[in-house]
């Protein structure tokens, strides 16, 4: 099913054990009429992949490249062993879920999964290869499943020892033509140092944040990204893992969080370029005073995107106890892409929203934000259980909205995805009307509007490990894992957005009735594949499929200005119109108008024409008593005998269309 849900009033069984949804749509405004009007997104019914099942051990994510392609992964046990699996979606739909790791004996953890252009998807995951002094060592893994294969390449080799593989939450960004980035911290109590690391902090680790990247063929290790190897790190949470974005040139950043030295260890966040195989140097993020105060709370929850120009935005939550700040805040900072402004340093840190009530005692959860080309941004995180989103653009931030309903459970995760056209998709853990656990969607629409679904799959119960793939032209596959372990479920749905940026292209000026030709570029758009009709004022026309062009019947639609316009079509049944273009066609010959003056003694000659124009240098004027004119639009005669005579015109417009009038006049 591919429609716009309005209602799903009850629950369909799908599968073994398995429930499609329980969705609620609300309309919260109508779509404002345009006149290039476009329908609207579309939130499409979730679907089950995998479960319920005893055997599904634990969700690793969810990614979709710019032409709609992607998958997710998790983990699933075979004969007590965990595995990773993945489901793949192309075409608009999931097929059936299939083992990555089919050479690997021991179990996997910790999958992560990237998708680029073709149906291309890039997994890593850890798993134990050796043991040292009793203890497993871990090594992380990578296999890429090519366009068109029908099953992942043999395993190849991220980093052949991330020892024990505690708190290694990767992190996976690959770009449209398939090139990688990943981050992993590896926790050691030396890592194989001489002489251990002093901690900063009770509880602190050592641990080393590395980064890898893929160039489509191989990885290369490009070893740690800390600022100082001598520092101790706050032990591995979901709060303070690192995050790495990749742009469609295969250039990244990551970001971290790490103690300074100075200021009795304060944890800061921390951020690099990656330009391939080659790390840039260390920038910091997170802010050290606040209107010339010293910061001295820890800042975590980093969150990374990147614009397809180089422009990163990082997001991050900095914490009170003795900080200037009233209460916890969600702190924003930015990097310029080098061609608006200087791409080495970050402008500064602010606070993305001061409306947070309950003073230091107020609960506010990890932030998740996407930026587009525009430099517009879309932040979305929980301010005491209530979703808010943030909105920014190149002048900076230009407001907030909260949004409904609430955030439910003990996960306080969100997704959030920036729709180039404007508006965007918001999702998060929530509860449907009876109190049972649902994941809340919300598309807010270019014009204004917004519609808001309740989903929920397998057996029901509560929603761990949300993310959230985007295609970077609005559109994003929601994943999660739905019910306790022993009982869970895997769980997707696409939300999608309409074709965008659809350029149509004209002749300039009048042209000839053969030369009507009417071209468009494809419309990017995660839901293809699109189909195309030329609108001919108002009226759509027969349009061969799979073209690019048409040539207009020009003797069909007559002479004249015509408003032409394109309308593209996904497989959602999303509609964008183009904005109307003037598409002048000229058929017809110079108007000769012919006049009787002084008496009736006299003619005048007027040759007109309302398309392309007269070419004065095509009229020949013959009055039949051997006089005649050429070279002008207007003539005039006197006849000095009476008598009957024949007066010939012949005129072309600038198109080469021809008049030729012969007239009888009458002199008394």
């Amino acid at each position: 099913m591919r429609a716009e849900i309005q209602s799903i009033p009850h629950c369909r069984p799908l599968g073994r054990g398995g429930s499609l949804l329980a969705l609620a749509l609300v309309l919260a405004a109508a779509l404002l009429a345009m006149q290039a009007p476009r329908a609207g997104a579309v939130i499409l019914p979730a679907q089950t992949i995998d479960g319920p099942s005893e055997d599904i051990a634990g969700f690793g994510g969810v990614a979709m490249a710019e032409d709609g392609t992607g998958g997710l992964v998790y983990l699933k046990r075979i004969e007590g062993v965990d595995h990773v699996f993945v489901a793949r979606y192309l075409d608009g739909h999931w097929l059936a879920p299939i083992r990555v790791d089919i050479e690997e004996r021991f179990g996997a953890s910790s999958p992560r999964i990237g998708a680029a252009n073709g149906g291309e998807l890039v997994v890593v995951w850890a798993t134990p290869f050796a043991t040292e002094h009793g203890q497993p060592v871990d090594e992380l893994l990578g296999a890429m499943l090519g366009p068109g294969s029908s099953s992942f390449g043999q395993a190849m080799i991220v980093d052949p020892n991330i020892l024990s593989g505690t708190g290694v939450s990767p992190d996976l960004a690959v770009s449209p033509t398939g090139q990688a980035d990943v981050v992993y911290r590896v926790v050691s109590e030396n890592l194989g140092q001489e002489t251990s690391i002093p901690l900063l902090h009770a509880g602190d680790v050592v641990e080393q944040v590395r980064v890898a990247h893929f160039n489509g063929e191989t990885w290369s290790n490009l070893g740690a990204v800390n600022r100082n190897p001598g520092v101790s790190m706050r032990a591995p949470t979901a709060a303070n893992a690192p995050q790495v974005a990749i742009g469609p040139t295969g250039n990244g950043i990551v970001v971290w969080q790490e103690p300074e030295i100075a200021n009795s260890g304060v944890a800061r966040i921390w951020a690099r370029r990656i330009f391939g195989k080659s790390l840039d140097y260390v920038l910091p993020v997170s802010a050290t005073s606040i209107a010339g105060v010293p910061v001295l709370d820890d800042a975590d929850s980093p969150t990374v995107a990147i614009s397809r120009l180089g422009q990163a935005v990082v997001a991050y939550r900095q914490n009170v106890a003795i900080s200037p700040l009233p209460g916890p805040r969600i702190m924003l900072n930015t990097l310029p892409d080098g061609e608006s402004a200087s791409g080495t340093e970050f402008v500064g840190a602010i606070v993305a929203d001061s409306a947070v009530s309950g003073g230091r005692a107020a609960q506010i959860g990890a932030p998740s934000i996407d930026v587009d080309e525009h430099q517009n941004l879309r932040l979305l995180y929980d301010s005491n259980g209530t979703p808010r989103v943030i909105f920014g653009t190149d002048r900076g931030l230009v407001g907030a909205v909260s949004l409904g309903p609430g955030f439910v459970g003990s996960e306080i995760s969100s997704a959030s995805v920036m729709n180039p056209a404007g508006g965007g998709v918001s999702a998060w853990p929530s509860a449907d009307p009876q109190g049972h656990p649902a994941l809340a969607v919300r598309e807010d629409f270019p014009e204004g509007a917004a519609q808001t679904g309740l989903i929920s799959g397998g057996a029901g119960g509560a929603i761990g490990g949300l993310a959230v793939g985007r295609s970077g032209l609005g559109d994003g596959l929601v994943g999660f894992i739905q019910g306790p372990l022993g009982d869970a479920a895997i769980v997707a749905t696409e939300v999608s957005a309409p074709p965008d940026q659809l350029v149509l292209t004209v002749p300039k000026g009048w042209v000839a009735p053969s030369q009507a030709l009417v071209e468009w570029q494809p419309a990017p758009s995660a839901n293809g594949p699109l189909s195309y009709r030329v609108v001919l004022n108002g009226q759509p026309l027969q349009t061969p499929a799979g073209a690019f062009q048409m040539r207009l019947n020009g003797r069909g639609v007559g002479s004249g200005s015509k408003r032409v316009q394109i309308l593209a079509t996904d497989d959602t049944g999303q509609q964008l119109l183009s904005a109307p273009s003037t598409l002048k066609i000229d058929g017809q010959a110079p108007t000769v108008t012919i006049t009787r003056t002084a008496g009736n003694h006299a003619v005048r000659v007027r040759i007109s024409d309302s398309g392309s124009g007269v070419a004065k240098g095509s009229v020949s004027v013959s009055f039949g008593d051997g006089a005649g004119g050429h070279g002008r639009a207007k003539l005039a005669h006197r006849y000095r005998r009476g008598g009957i005579y024949q007066l010939v015109v012949r005129a072309r417009d600038k198109l080469g269309n021809a008049a030729v009038v012969r007239r009888l006049v009458s002199i008394a």
